[in-house]
């Protein structure tokens, strides 16, 4: 497997006045804890991986490693391009599979998804003392299907800095507009784009989230309960982190203790297209037409990338309504018409509507665009049945 690798240049500015701000005092109600909604008479926490044993490297491979980084300082290699050069060399047979795993499990098995590699980038960033960060970024996601549950893997790429220089950090003249240092991108695609900053706490929460929605779809509500709670130790405000404890209730049986989850996220401010579309999802079960509305509302006013669209006309579909879910697709096509993927979602619905001419379309469309191996097999067997099915 190919990394990406960009080096960030170090920029400064010669400040020669003074900048005066007005710090303006913003009121920001903060909601209820996650932790004080939830219905915890209903579960029985579990031991759950802790946040050491995430990053924890074999003592085997620690040595190796630092091996490694001995004789590239002696090259002169700067130690964010160290990181970069190991993973490149050590996992060059590294496979792409949706679990998210620890820094050891990645090593063990050769496989995980980003968040795996972005767990064992940081390992090894710690072993070396050098500062992170993360960006996360919209890309053609992974998509599973499991009991009932629709899942979008987004996509992580990790910052590594390269190290403090005491004499221009320290400097009170210089302005840093962009530090040094060394982004990583473990699966680079042509349909990426940036979407969102995030920091240490988000990647630790993001993988004791991944863990509850793997719970969930193994029907292990205990499990998924206890790393919820460990997830909300990191992020407490993540919008993703109350949608996925509204699913555990409401697949708990215990749809009021949903209902209170998804009000407070939004009576907060605490929004996503996730979260709204499962909150939909729970008021037509209900039987609450009114929020049913609102809810679809705020849905329609909602800005959302061709990814989100995509996962919004999932759960149409989930509520019968083919209708909107095309829609929903045809509005992703438009943004992103490069994403074979999205023919593939809007076939499957012409199937369903019964026409076929227009499902082999899209599918020979989506054959164009496609150049992972695997999916375009599994597209030119839907093109087959297609035509067999005619």
């Amino acid at each position: 497997m190919k990394f990406f690798a960009s080096t960030i240049i170090l920029a400064v500015l010669m400040l020669t006045g003074c900048n005066s701000t007005t710090k303006i005092k913003q009121t920001q109600v903060k909601p209820p804890e996650l932790q004080s909604l939830i219905n915890h008479a209903l579960f029985e926490e579990q031991l759950t991986p802790s946040q050491a044993s995430i990053f924890k490297l074999p003592d085997a491979e620690k040595k190796r490693f630092l091996t490694y980084v001995y004789k590239q300082l002696q090259m002169q290699t700067r130690a964010d391009e160290i990181v970069f050069n190991y993973l490149e060399s050590e996992l060059s047979n590294f496979q792409y599979h949706g679990d998210t795993l620890t820094a050891q499990q990645t090593l063990d098995l050769s496989h995980g998804n980003c968040i795996s590699l972005a767990i064992l980038t940081q390992s090894y960033a710690n072993e070396l003392n050098l500062e992170t960060s993360f960006q996360e970024m919209s890309n053609e996601p992974i998509y599973a299907k499991k009991n009932g549950l629709v899942y979008v893997s987004n996509h992580f790429r990790t910052k590594i800095y390269a190290p403090s220089n005491d004499s221009i950090d320290n400097d009170p003249y210089l302005f840093i507009i962009r530090r040094a240092g060394t982004l990583i991108d473990y699966f680079p695609s042509r349909g990426s784009y940036f979407s969102n900053n995030a920091d240490y706490n988000d990647l630790v929460s993001k993988y004791y989230s991944n863990l509850a929605a793997q719970a969930l779809a193994d029907e292990q509500l205990d499990f998924a309960y206890s790393v919820i709670l460990q997830a909300h130790k990191f992020t407490p405000y993540d919008p993703e982190l109350y949608n996925i404890a509204g699913i555990l209730h409401r697949r708990a049986g215990d749809l009021q203790s949903a209902k209170a989850i998804y009000q407070s996220a939004l009576d907060s401010n605490l929004s996503s297209v996730n979260l709204l579309s499962n909150y939909r999802y729970l008021a037509q079960m209900l039987g609450d037409h009114e929020l049913v509305s609102q809810l679809s509302a705020k849905l329609k006013n909602e800005q959302k990338d061709p990814f989100e669209l995509l996962a919004l006309a999932a759960s149409d579909v989930r509520s019968g309504d083919l209708n909107r879910a095309k829609r929903h697709i045809e509005q992703a096509i438009f943004q992103a018409p490069y994403i074979a993927e999205l023919y593939v979602e809007l076939a499957k619905i012409k199937y369903q509507q019964g026409k076929i001419n227009q499902t082999q379309t899209l599918l020979e469309q989506a054959i164009d665009l496609e150049h992972d191996k695997e999916r375009l097999n599994v597209y030119q067997a839907k093109l087959l049945s297609a035509r067999v099915n005619k």
